[in-house]
């Protein structure tokens, strides 16, 4: 491959005065960000790293790449300099693979390339490249490093991968202009910029609804979400359920081990909850150790087999909790004749549990709403 040359040095000073200018102008939504995505978290950066993977010499690319997390690094919320090592170190990487793609697939450079459905495919190529050698990289960093006991805790949601993919698109439509027509740059400066606003605000309304210890629904976000669920069921003639579900002696539990050990429970149950529920399932925290799921479309002996394959699951797990626990879990069930409002529902799924407990705990029992 070539040495940097004379051409490199324009789109290389373009791209490091828009990381720079980007990081300064975004620097308060960033920090936000951060604040409530936690680990992991996908930045917007790739718009400028990709960018310089498609047009700079791999040695400039990764320059690029060094000043944006370096920059990013000194400007930002405090952090441990080894993770964004690490993060540059993988980015640099998944850069030298997307751009070993493009050595196999195309024979000139992005900027003197033609504009056409095989160039642009060896862009998309590279590009999927990028966002799976990154993604492979920095899963394996985030599972050992927080450490985490399942490959997919250490995963970002879909809507995160989403956004990484349109940055990459992003640094197409730059790397173009910076090729063509260098002054739409500031068009795609603005667009960023919009683009790290609006996914604050996503995450802030998604905080807004979530419990802040289990990440499930808060009870407010899950009533609202439930009541929409109920009309729609009404209207549809389908059958709907809810389960309430109760960790039995969770206070003992607490008085032997201490409060933050009854997190990591209430962690447990959350996380079991989200394997075994279906996706169009509600579920939510509904107070202390209380938990609530509603299920669509579900007659009260599907909705029974749920819930004993979550009550078991709970009661076989050992993997870092000090002593085994259980659930009772009270289900109700409204058929379309019956069908009544959330606080019916779950006044008839709260009997139902009282009933579990009452007959020994670590059992369900169910009622069903006359229609």
């Amino acid at each position: 491959m070539n040495q940097p040359g004379r051409v490199d040095l324009f789109p290389a000073l373009a791209l490091i005065g828009c990381v720079l200018l980007h990081t300064e102008l975004s620097r308060p939504v960033e920090q936000l960000r951060e604040r409530f995505a936690g680990t992991p978290h996908i930045s917007l950066d790739t718009v400028w790293t990709f960018a310089a993977v498609l047009l700079l010499h791999p040695a400039l690319a990764a320059l690029v790449i060094t000043i944006s997390f370096l920059y990013r690094w000194l400007r930002g919320r405090p952090a441990p300099l080894f993770r964004r090592v690490f993060s540059a170190a993988a980015t640099v990487l998944s850069g030298y693979a997307a751009a070993a793609v493009l050595v196999l697939l195309t024979t000139v450079p992005f900027a003197s390339a033609a504009r056409d459905v095989a160039e642009f495919g060896a862009i998309v190529a590279a590009g999927l490249v990028f966002l799976v050698v990154n993604t492979a990289l920095m899963t394996v960093a985030v599972y050992f490093g927080t450490p985490h006991e399942r490959v997919r805790d250490a995963l970002a949601g879909p809507e995160e991968y989403g956004l990484e993919a349109a940055t990459i698109g992003l640094g197409v439509l730059l790397a173009w202009a910076l090729a063509d027509w260098p002054i739409a740059l500031l068009l795609v400066i603005g667009i960023t910029l919009t683009l790290h606003r609006n996914v604050l605000i996503r995450q802030l309304r998604r905080q807004a609804r979530s419990d802040a210890k289990t990440g499930l629904l808060n009870v407010a976000a899950w009533r609202a979400a439930a009541t929409e669920e109920l009309v729609r069921a009404k209207r549809s003639g389908r059958t709907t359920s809810v389960l309430m579900l109760d960790l039995d002696r969770f206070k003992l539990v607490n008085d032997r081990h201490g409060h933050l050990v009854g997190d990591r429970y209430l962690l447990a149950v959350a996380d079991t909850l989200r394997t075994e529920v279906r996706a169009g399932d509600l579920t939510g925290r509904f107070g202390g150790e209380e938990f609530v799921v509603l299920l669509p479309a579900t007659a009260p002996v599907h909705a029974h087999a749920i819930a004993e394959r979550i009550r078991s699951h709970i009661a076989a797990q050992t993997g870092g909790l000090p002593e085994p626990i259980t659930v009772s879990i009270g289900l109700a069930a409204a058929p379309p004749a019956a069908m009544a409002d959330v606080d019916a529902l779950l006044e008839a799924a709260d009997s139902a549990l009282y009933e579990a407990k009452h007959a020994g705990r670590n059992r369900t029992a169910g009622h069903q709403l006359a229609g």
